[in-house]
């Protein structure tokens, strides 16, 4: 560097501060080092540059500039023409440092609350969308059962019992063995299900293939996303009368999430196989042949029958139409939301908590898939075990009885005209009784 430069760099610092700033220790060589740039910042680093550039031909012009001497009046007039040319902004001016480590973590903490704030919104926010996309496979499953109802003349039937499941050659309606998931499949687009099997013998290779298929491919509709996902899963089945195949411990079933209501009945899928047994076939066979007849009647109010009387809408061997539900489809629930343990959600057992899920969806009249507002031949002691409510671990009773969901607060149900509803835990118990009970005069509003 000449006389001139260095005389120039040094009037700058005292004159002009906030570009060559005399707090900071610099030399005429950092305005030239090849990593300037990278030290005290792009702006503020042609800033510097310009002036200097500038500044030093005008000492280096009049030759009469020296460090606490007095300067040629030109050369003082034509320097500060170049100091008061436009300024660097504040971000060039301005002395980047980084941060210190209270406040990074100040940051992190900060962010910290945000998400914790966040996480709740969006929680909400997704269980909100499962509750919809819930009420929306309750949709299409009563809609199915309609259209069943138009094509069949009646809504979908409930099956014989758990010792069969579904078989594609015994057709609609009470001969059926298979249960209403069963029977809804044809009217839910789904009838490649529905016809697996079909024209085959059931002792056959063929039909036991198609038998294990239909009861491992999910369904969609059949499960509510904020409890689980369509798939197969364990089962505890027990006895079975036929396809004994789909008992086996090493195969998984499909179940599903949702049951229909049967009523406020004394003798219900709950209890009907102990001392109260709803009579069943041996076989398929004997049901086609005629051999067996021998069924349990469901409509005698009055009589040694009377307690197998049934007052739902879906149900052992049902054949119900809309003309039989006197209370009014939009008074009468159809298919609801049902509890269950999350101890149950994965896994099964063939205990108090397991038994409302250890068999698969398409089995016959059980109480996996069929459930009741109350029980009128107990005292009311007991109701608490009938009442809807959200699922809840080390509750073991309701899981046969009682409707109840994953969501919290509410649960969802179909109606018998089709709509969906949020049924409430806190529903009063007379009222959910006579929304489930068909026949019984009392057309109870769904509370709002």
């Amino acid at each position: 560097m000449n006389y001139y430069e260095e005389e120039a760099f040094l009037f700058l610092r005292l004159h002009h501060p906030f570009i060559f700033p005399t707090d900071r220790t610099m030399t005429l060589q950092d305005v030239t080092r090849q990593d300037f740039n990278f030290r005290i910042g792009i702006g503020q680093a042609s800033s510097r540059r310009r002036v200097f550039g500038q500044v030093a031909p005008a000492f280096r012009q009049n030759k009469e500039v020296a460090f606490g001497r007095s300067i040629n009046r030109n050369a003082q007039s034509e320097i500060r023409n170049l100091l008061s040319g436009p300024q660097p902004s504040t971000l060039d001016s301005r002395p980047l440092h980084g941060f210190t480590l209270v406040e990074l973590l100040v940051v992190i903490a900060i962010i910290g609350i945000l998400v914790a704030l966040l996480l709740p919104a969006v929680q909400a926010a997704r269980e909100a969308a499962r509750r919809n996309q819930c009420k929306n496979h309750l949709k299409q499953l009563s809609l199915g059962c309609l259209l069943h109802e138009d094509t069949q003349k009646a809504l979908p039937s409930g099956g014989w019992s758990k010792h069969f499941t579904a078989d594609t050659n015994m057709g609609y309606g009470p001969n059926q063995p298979g249960g209403w998931y069963y029977n809804v499949l044809t009217y839910i687009e789904e009838n490649a299900l529905r016809d697996l099997g079909k024209g085959q013998a059931l002792s056959s290779s063929g039909f036991q293939t198609d038998s294990l298929k239909l009861h491992q491919s999910p369904v969609t509709v059949f499960n509510c996303p904020t409890r689980r996902a369509a798939k197969a899963y364990p089962h505890v089945w027990g006895s079975m009368n036929e396809q004994s195949w789909v008992a086996s411990a090493s195969s998984l079933v499909i179940k599903g999430d949702y049951a229909a209501n049967t009523g406020d009945s004394l003798t219900h899928a709950g209890n009907g196989f102990g001392s109260d047994q709803f009579q069943i076939p041996p076989s398929t066979a004997s049901v086609k042949a005629g051999t067996f007849s021998n069924w349990t009647p469901t409509d005698q109010r009055t009589g040694p029958n009377a307690r197998f009387y049934q007052t739902g809408v879906i149900y052992y061997r049902s054949e119900v139409s809309g003309r039989k539900i006197t209370d009014g489809t939009s008074h009468t629930y159809l298919i609801g939301e049902k509890f269950l343990t999350p101890l149950m959600y994965e896994a099964a057992e063939a205990t108090n908590r397991g038994y409302g899920d250890n068999q698969a969806a398409y089995s016959g009249f059980e109480w996996d898939n069929h459930r009741v507002a109350w029980n009128p031949g107990l005292p009311t002691t007991d109701q608490p075990n009938y009442q809807p409510r959200q699922d809840t671990i080390g509750t073991d009773t309701p899981n046969i009885y009682a409707f109840g969901s994953a969501h919290a607060g509410a649960m969802n149900m179909a109606m018998c005209d089709g709509s969906v509803h949020a049924i409430s835990y806190e529903i009063e118990p007379l009222t959910h009784t006579y929304l489930a009970n068909r026949l019984d005069s009392q057309t109870a509003q769904l509370p709002e």
